[in-house]
């Protein structure tokens, strides 16, 4: 049988036109499975926002109208957070982003600027800056969430302000890795997870904010590799896995250690190093609820530490706003009383004097107290802080003779005052 040149190619082209059509759909397949993947995983982040809103609508604190508006800050603020956290940053290249006035979280302190940043387990790091005039400078490494009840997160290290090597200038290098360093060091075991930075202030009036950094040590001047579909899609994934725990632990903690006292109490200081608080040091909190004609008035004491400071919050656990109403005072804002003793007066109107914590008209809502620096192991009993639910119209009755009086215009002062150190405190 004779085959001519022409017939011979046109055989050829036929069969490769054929192999050609019968791998096209795998090829394609294959093309189209990353991008498939990361649709996924955006949709599964959008599922777990409607989860989270179905949740917080059905929550209780969602039945009275005074924690409804406050229900979708909360929930806005928990997808931001996330969403900067598990999306934006990058463990590879880390920076700090700022749990601040935007993010209200997991009872956040009015006195703290709060530095977060994700790691790699196992790896090094370098924390660097200077100390600024801000009271205290504590850092602390999580493996997981300790948070998150039945998780096995836990605190993995800690270092706080009196352990802090300093230099004369104010710089300080905090080294972080599996191995112990000499120096400032930080245990980043293979679980770590993320390191927490607290600059407190206590005295918003003089007090500034240093710098902080972090690098990963070893990969300095590297070129930050293209974020692809499939590392989005993995990012995505863990900002929904994220959201869908953090939106129930806040207001589920609130309910367990908060709303489970009688209210208008407080319970005894402890350490809350166990749910991922700073070792060293103790919180006292309780709740409010006032009718419009009622205060709380909180006795408390000096301690031996070099912070103090008491706040209020809602029951989604995010704190009052702090900058343009006076919702948390410290040890350095408040009035001493010539007992000895502090004097706070919880209420939904100004009573006309300085220890005044604005409720912001809200009926309930929960009470953080914080003890930093002590150099106790336990908080004497003595000292506990009291509750004592009084007629607004009886307040004078219960405080001190000395307690001083402020005027309309003395408050308006303080209020600018706090509003000008979170705008120094955020650069905002």
């Amino acid at each position: 049988m004779k085959f001519n040149a022409t017939w011979l190619c046109a055989l050829l082209l036929g069969s490769l036109l054929v192999d050609a059509a019968a791998a096209q759909p795998v090829a394609q397949s294959a093309a189209t499975a990353p991008r498939a993947a990361l649709e996924a995983a955006w949709d599964d982040f959008q599922q777990a926002l409607a989860e989270c809103t179905r949740f917080v609508r059905e929550h209780p604190f969602y039945q009275n109208e005074e924690d409804r508006a406050a229900a979708y800050a909360y929930l806005s603020a928990m997808t931001l957070a996330r969403i900067e956290e598990d999306i934006v940053f990058d463990a590879g290249q880390p920076y700090f982003r700022v749990l601040d006035h935007r993010i209200r979280e997991g009872g956040d302190n009015p006195d703290q600027r709060y530095l977060i940043a994700t790691l790699r387990g196992g790896e090094r790091y370098r924390v660097w800056g200077t100390l600024g005039s801000n009271r205290r400078l504590d850092l602390q490494v999580y493996a997981g969430d300790p948070f998150v009840a039945g998780s096995g997160g836990r605190s993995a290290s800690s270092i706080l302000f009196e352990q802090l090597q300093v230099a004369p200038d104010g710089s300080f290098e905090v080294l972080l890795s599996p191995e112990r360093q000499a120096g400032n060091w930080l245990e980043n075991p293979p679980d770590g997870s993320s390191l927490l930075v607290r600059q407190i202030f206590s005295d918003w009036k003089s007090e500034t904010p240093g710098e902080v950094h972090i690098d990963r040590l070893g990969h300095e001047g590297e070129l930050k590799p293209v974020l692809d579909e499939t590392a989005m899609a993995a990012r995505l994934r863990k900002a929904a896995a994220d959201l869908r725990v953090h939106v129930k632990v806040w207001p589920g903690m609130v309910q367990r250690r908060y709303l489970a006292m009688p209210p208008n109490t407080l319970g005894a200081p402890a350490d809350p190093s166990a749910l991922g608080g700073v070792p060293g040091r103790f919180m006292a909190g309780g709740n409010f609820d006032l009718a419009p004609d009622e205060a709380l008035v909180i006795r408390t004491w000096p301690v031996s530490g070099n912070y103090q400071g008491i706040q209020l919050a809602d029951l989604w656990f995010s704190s009052l706003e702090y900058a343009n109403r006076q919702t948390s005072l410290t040890a350095d804002q408040a009035q001493l009383a010539a007992d000895g003793s502090y004097y706070f007066v919880i209420a939904g109107r100004d009573p006309g004097v300085r220890n005044w914590l604005d409720t912001t008209g809200r009926q309930r809502g929960v009470i953080l107290l914080r003890f930093a620096g002590v150099k106790e192991k336990t908080f004497d009993p003595a000292k506990h802080p009291r509750a004592t639910l009084v007629k607004l119209a009886l307040l004078r009755d219960h405080l001190p003779a000395d307690t001083p009086r402020i005027t309309p215009q003395q408050r308006a002062e303080e209020i600018a005052a706090r509003r000008r150190h979170v705008q120094r405190r955020f650069g905002i």
